[in-house]
């Protein structure tokens, strides 16, 4: 998969990639608004071990595995960030999101790399819409998500019951792609009847 737009390249993740993979891991702001990218615990050792393993994802034809994807500066050829995505094992809806070094956010790469990647992704697998999900304490998280075309869905209050109390709360979002067909296209502000029979 390589998708261009007219600053950036969405490209697998390669082995040589793994300094700036573990840069984004330890990126302040993504550790404060997702620790658990990776892994928690993951160190600069165990980047090729995850980049073969988003590689060998992709060569089996596996889109519903968690994995992601490089944001490259198609004039630097640095990489500034990534776009995570997998399906949902409750739901079933295709999930993405995105990660970006501290120093590149705030230029709009984000949300190119995310509207350039929901597109392709649906119109490719035949998927109407993708999800965002983030933490309401992330505004930047939501201004990419709306300049990417998503529409929020929906706020979540999530309850934990192995801790047995109400966890973060969440803001769930769609985006159908531009070809989408489904007649009905539900969001929180829309009156919902029930489920559609169309």
């Amino acid at each position: 998969m390589k998708i261009e737009t007219p600053r950036l390249i969405i490209r697998p993740f390669q082995e040589k990639d793994a300094d700036a993979l573990y840069r984004i891991k330890t990126d302040p702001r993504v550790m404060e608004y997702c620790p658990d990218f990776l892994d928690v615990d993951a160190k600069r050792e165990d980047m090729p071990d995850y980049i073969r393993t988003f590689r060998k994802l992709e060569e089996d034809g596996d889109f519903d595995t968690w994995r992601c994807h490089a944001i490259e500066n198609k004039v630097t050829g640095e990489v500034m960030g990534a776009i995570t995505f997998c399906k949902q094992n409750m739901l079933h809806e295709y999930d993405m999101g995105w990660m970006m070094i501290g120093e590149y956010t705030g230029k709009g790469y984000a949300s190119e790399a995310a509207e350039a990647f929901a597109e392709y992704f649906c119109r490719k697998h035949g998927v109407d819409y993708l999800t965002a999900v983030m933490d309401v304490d992330n505004p930047a998280s939501r201004r990419t998500a709306e300049k990417s075309g998503f529409r929020l869905f929906e706020k979540r209050t999530v309850y934990d019951y192995h801790y047995k109390r109400y966890a973060d709360d969440y803001f769930y979002f769609r985006r159908y792609w531009s070809g989408c067909t489904l007649k009905d296209r539900y969001y929180g502000d829309s009156t919902y009847y029930g489920r559609s029979t169309s």
